[in-house]
């Protein structure tokens, strides 16, 4: 296993973690112990527990923009809306993971320079995509006139209410339950 095989692997580790016990076990000890390591060797890879969750957050974005442009295809207008906010919305084994994942670490974003540099680089790729798929429904004719930015906006922050929502109450937001929200929303333009 190479270098970054290995960090790959305690950065897994560490979205476990998370996910099982929240952001305060994430301590270097029960990460080395996850991760298969000693305390000790996750210094060769990574300069503290800082860098850890920084990169822990960074491949949550990663990881879902991988999956949006593999799912989008040839797909335009809300069609390609509507798969991209579906690879984001908590709505399966994976996305609810991410989700857990990135509520957990949204918190040391507030106060973590990279980590909220991280968050808002992807937040304006997500908003300038979303706009574009937009623009294209318009331009498709399958949308009335909007405003795109203030409909951008609102769509974003229905996704995060959904991430932080399906993992605080799965039971109230379920995935049936968001896909109906996302096509009320489409449909309203």
């Amino acid at each position: 296993m190479d270098h970054d095989e290995r960090r790959r692997a305690i950065t897994a580790a560490t979205w476990r973690l998370i996910a099982a016990k929240g952001i305060d076990a994430a301590n270097m000890r029960d990460i080395a112990t996850e991760a298969g390591y000693t305390n000790g060797a996750l210094s060769h890879y990574f300069a503290g527990k800082d860098e850890i969750l920084r990169t822990a957050f960074e491949h949550v974005f990663e990881a879902t923009n991988r999956r949006i442009d593999e799912a989008l295809g040839d797909a335009t207008g809300f069609d390609a809306l509507r798969i991209f906010c579906r690879e984001v919305m908590p709505t399966t084994d994976e996305t609810l993971l991410e989700a857990r994942i990135a509520v957990s670490l949204w918190q040391r974003a507030m106060y973590d320079e990279h980590m909220d540099e991280t968050n808002r680089r992807s937040l304006v790729s997500w908003r300038t995509r979303m706009a574009e798929f937009l623009e294209q429904a318009r331009a498709e004719g399958d949308a009335g006139d909007f405003d795109v930015d203030l409909a951008v906006e609102t769509l974003l922050n229905m996704m995060m209410g959904m991430q932080i929502l399906g993992v605080l109450t799965p039971d109230d937001t379920t995935a049936d339950r968001q896909f109906q929200m996302l096509d009320r929303f489409i449909a309203q333009l």
